[in-house]
């Protein structure tokens, strides 16, 4: 597989999130223009790959600007050709470094500028943003919500419960349950059932048991039995 050089960009390319950039006025940065601000990450991705995948949603596929389903299909090649760990991937400059010096035109694709309710503040957080929120920037979000929710290389149930935003924002909402273990196991249930307020009701009860009980130490199938006998509770 062809991999390119992961960077990463310093604070002061904040600087970069122009309106220009936003509407789409200024395209894209030159490499000149970006290598001020970027550094090497010691990684690599394979950009190639994950750039086909943006381009076919773009301009092949009949998925409109904006179009929450968008998530659906680029989540799973982010979380597969970005393949990093975990803990590196909390570094927010990765995702500046794509979302801006990279592939900015997919930022304004999934997010466009004019879009409803779009603010300066709420765009320039589609480039810039944390990882603590997953409703920020445009790849990290993205390459989080397929970890917390695929099963190795098997993407199925990512597909799925980002299809339906209102059930995958009842699980990722909550930062103690973006967790891989918790985060398949959620899905998985939220997947199959048709009752919002059941997945709702499931996903605000798991939360409060993990106050009190250590996800981590819990083996999968105490794991998942917890989690059934939660949902169970919730119907």
């Amino acid at each position: 597989m062809s991999q390119e050089t992961l960077y990463r960009l310093g604070t002061d390319a904040s600087v970069l999130v122009t309106e220009d950039l936003m509407h789409g006025d200024t395209p894209r940065y030159s490499e000149d223009r970006l290598r001020e601000y970027r550094t090497d990450t010691g990684h690599t991705a394979n950009l190639t790959n994950l750039g086909r995948v943006l381009d076919y949603v773009i301009t092949e596929s009949d998925l409109d600007p904006g179009e929450e389903a968008i998530d659906a299909v680029v989540a799973p090649a982010v979380r597969k050709y970005i393949d990093i760990p975990l803990r590196d991937a909390g570094d927010p400059r990765i995702w500046h470094y794509l979302s801006i010096g990279w592939r900015p035109d997919f930022v304004r694709y999934r997010w466009p500028r004019t879009g409803p309710n779009r603010t300066k503040k709420s765009m320039t957080e589609k480039f810039l943003g944390s990882t603590q929120d997953l409703y920020t920037n445009a790849f990290s979000r993205l390459w989080f919500m397929a970890e917390f929710t695929r099963d190795g290389e098997d993407y199925s149930e990512t597909e799925a419960i980002l299809k339906t935003t209102y059930k995958s924002e009842r699980i990722f909402d909550r930062m103690d349950l973006r967790r891989p273990r918790t985060g398949r196991v959620l899905s998985r249930i939220a997947n199959r059932e048709s009752d919002n307020e059941i997945v709702e009701r499931t996903a605000k009860a798991v939360s409060h048991q993990w106050s009190v009980t250590s996800e981590e130490h819990l083996t999968d199938q105490q794991l998942r039995e917890i989690i059934g006998e939660i949902y169970q509770e919730s119907k």
